[in-house]
């Protein structure tokens, strides 16, 4: 992932400018951040923890899941794409027929090497600035996750789990999945 624009731009700005089209972009703190399409490995995962998730939410009738690419509209200098996102049905005012305003209730990003950083540290900080409730950050390579919820304003690191480890979400109350059901 690289940023590519000098100054800080707005989202408005941001959805005026031609870009390359064999890329996807984001805006994070007003800088444009180009990165390539996923690996396998990160679809994989993608896949999984996606057919899991919505079938979950199908069947509790509680939300939303939806999964990148989608725009993520967090204030005039934020536009996120997050890998799978979860928004509460009394929250679904935040979806409209474009995409989504506002933070949703969960968000999940899966770690691509050139991901990593901005995953870790600057998205980081804005979906805990900005209240998303829980993060969870997939990692693949490590068969890995890191599941984080918002205390005080603050996330918390829940845990991390790998291998045969089992984790549960206080978002969507009463999920819980073996790690090993998404590295297989």
């Amino acid at each position: 992932m690289s940023v590519i624009a000098a100054k800080k731009i707005s989202v408005k700005e941001f959805s005026e400018m031609d870009l390359d089209e064999n890329f996807y972009y984001e805006l994070i703190n007003g800088n444009i951040v180009k990165k390539q399409a996923p690996k396998p490995l990160h679809q994989r995962a993608s896949m999984r923890l996606s057919k899991l998730l919505s079938n979950f939410v199908d069947e509790k009738q509680i939300g939303e899941m939806f999964a990148s690419p989608i725009d993520v509209f967090f204030d005039d200098y934020n536009n996120t794409q997050p890998d799978l996102l979860f928004i509460k049905k009394e929250r679904s005012f935040i979806v409209t027929n474009n995409d989504v305003e506002g933070a949703p209730d969960l968000i999940i990003e899966i770690l691509s090497p050139s991901t990593q950083r901005t995953d870790k540290r600057e998205k980081y900080k804005l979906y805990q600035e900005f209240g998303v409730q829980e993060y969870w950050i997939v990692d693949p390579n490590n068969k890995s996750i890191d599941v984080f919820s918002l205390e005080n304003n603050r996330y918390e690191n829940l845990f991390v789990a790998t291998d045969n480890e089992t984790i549960q979400s206080q978002v969507l109350e009463g999920f819980s999945l073996e790690v090993s059901q998404i590295f297989i």
